[in-house]
């Protein structure tokens, strides 16, 4: 699970947008809204909290970054939903 992967996975994803993060961490958010992290190892926001990663293939990396994307994307209003479709990563 490399840095550059977990950044072409997230670049891929409408409207999601790569900022720099504390210490030098990627990330990326949706909306505003913070959805991976990467630093010494990869998070993805779930439930409202961080989630790190565990080694994986980049399959089930990517699976891993949709699912949480998908989630964080449907609670936002619907406005702001059929803008992201207007915007690319």
């Amino acid at each position: 699970m490399s840095r550059e992967t977990v950044n072409l996975i997230c670049a891929e994803l409408p409207g999601t947008e790569r900022v720099a993060g504390p210490e030098g961490d990627d990330l990326w958010t949706l909306a505003h809204e913070p959805l991976v992290r990467i630093g010494p190892e990869v998070q993805v926001r779930e439930g409202g909290g961080w989630v790190a990663l565990p080694p994986m293939s980049d399959h089930d990396l990517r699976e891993r970054i949709v699912v949480a994307y998908e989630a964080l994307r449907h609670a936002l209003p619907g406005d702001v939903q059929a803008s992201l479709d207007r915007t690319s990563g």
